[in-house]
């Protein structure tokens, strides 16, 4: 994968700010035309480097019970775990970590009946996975995606 270049960073840190900013302002901001701007846009979609996307708070659409959840797993079946977890429809995190959990997941569930039946059915009936340890979101204070882009070139 080629890396990117000053002005796709640009982009990106653009869209972290809103996502729903214009080619055409996009070029102005950044000096280029919209063309470029469209050019990149669609590589970096394409590649995988970006996703558009809504973000909503859960508890504004219906999901009461968001959750993060972490897991222990028995050594040599992390990558295999981390693989079938990556599938199940109300995750929308997993991640691979360091630290006392092997697993973090992050996801939202509408009760929390919903969510017991996912840790207790769906992820019980995981072969490998040792110990879950859940926390329950009470409220969200900050949700952003604008964690920035080296501007720097490479």
């Amino acid at each position: 994968m080629k890396k990117m270049d000053k002005t796709e960073k640009k982009i990106m840190k653009l869209l972290q700010t809103d996502g729903r900013k214009s080619f055409v302002d996009m070029a102005d901001d950044v000096g280029v035309t919209e063309g470029t701007i469209r050019r990149k846009f669609y590589r970096l979609v394409r590649e995988g480097i970006i996703r558009i996307a809504g973000v909503s708070d859960p508890f504004k659409i219906g999901f009461n019970s968001p959750a993060i959840i972490a897991m222990n797993v028995e050594p040599g079946r992390i990558r295999e775990v981390a693989e079938k977890i990556s599938k199940m429809k109300p995750l929308y995190y997993v991640g691979l970590t360091t630290g006392i959990f092997d697993i973090i997941v992050q996801g939202v569930f509408p009760t929390n009946e919903d969510l017991a039946h996912f840790i207790l059915e769906d992820l019980g009936n995981i072969d490998g996975i040792r110990e879950i340890n859940t926390s329950l979101l009470l409220r969200i204070y900050k949700q952003s995606f604008e964690w920035g882009v080296a501007l720097e070139t490479n």
